[in-house]
């Protein structure tokens, strides 16, 4: 199975690869308020505004950790499919498509939010996001400062 690897501050997120709509460059977003953690405001890709979140500090770490990242991978989370359920993940590095197969399960629950689990990667921490809560949850009015 392929996934795209996702770079973050002390791990990887592993994202199904039929998610991806586009990988793009850095962009400056327009500040919401008040967001959920992890936004850091709305970017134009397209026609669409959709929610960039820093991704370290989306799944437990610091905000600061994000400043400087590299790339956005725009997602479209097919449960959520709609007008609104677009989102972005910043990068600290481009992001790569890798094959994985019998990956073992990470020692500990990380304990990560938005975490459906954990898997030991040669370089580290691999984190299976769950992606459609996030959408769902980043789309419904009031919660995020976004709807």
């Amino acid at each position: 199975m392929q996934v795209l690897t996702v770079t973050a501050a002390g791990f990887q997120l592993l994202l199904p690869v039929n998610m991806v709509a586009q990988i793009t460059g850095r962009m400056q977003p327009d500040p919401v308020g008040p967001p959920m953690t992890g936004v850091c405001g709305m970017v134009q890709w397209r026609e669409f505004r959709l929610p960039l979140f820093r991704t370290s500090e989306l799944f437990g770490g610091k905000a600061e950790d994000d400043e400087n990242y590299e790339r956005i991978v725009v997602l479209w989370p097919m449960k959520s499919a709609g007008r609104e359920s677009f989102i972005g993940l910043t990068s600290l590095g481009p992001p790569r498509v890798v094959d994985v197969t019998d990956l073992p399960a990470a020692r500990e629950d990380a304990g990560m939010p938005w975490s459906l689990g954990y898997v030991d990667l040669a370089d580290g921490l691999g984190v299976i996001p769950d992606i459609d809560a996030l959408a769902r949850q980043a789309w419904t009015t009031g919660d995020s400062g976004l709807g």
